[in-house]
């Protein structure tokens, strides 16, 4: 009986270190700093900005900024959910089953977010300028992915 008793807290010890794990890898695609230090500050260095595009642009920022925050906010909270679960229940469980999909629900929100901000700063540009900021979307989207 032991031995069973082993294998079960090796199965939760195992499961917690690949949750916690899964939790900081989505943490670092979904940094605030990782997005406005690539696709922002792209759009500022690379496109000629007139300073009324400039400012909406910066409002826009902002606004996602304090979106995102919040949406980190949900995310932590909700790894924490995780970990309270599986330190707790030993087990899958319900309470665990709803602890992962709110923080699937808040990274799926997240992901939702980004891509209307991007849209969001896209409509302030000129023809010329979605054009240039097409392309430095994509090389972001695509950045760290294999494309075979």
């Amino acid at each position: 009986m032991l031995k069973a008793w082993k294998v079960l807290a090796l199965a939760a010890l195992v499961g917690f270190g690949a949750g916690i794990g899964g939790v900081f890898v989505g943490a670092a695609f979904t940094r605030p700093e990782t997005h406005r230090d690539t696709l922002d500050a792209a759009v500022h260095r690379d496109l000629d900005l007139t300073p009324e595009q400039d400012r909406r642009l910066e409002a826009i920022e902002a606004g996602y900024a304090t979106r995102k925050a919040a949406l980190d906010a949900e995310l932590r909270a909700a790894a924490r959910d995780i970990a309270a679960a599986v330190a707790e229940d030993h087990a899958q469980s319900d309470r665990l089953t709803r602890a992962i999909d709110r923080f699937h629900n808040a990274m799926g929100q997240t992901q939702r977010e980004a891509i209307a901000h991007v849209f969001e700063m896209r409509a302030v540009l000129d023809s010329d300028q979605q054009a240039q900021f097409d392309v430095i979307v994509r090389e972001e989207l695509l950045r760290g992915v294999d494309e075979e």
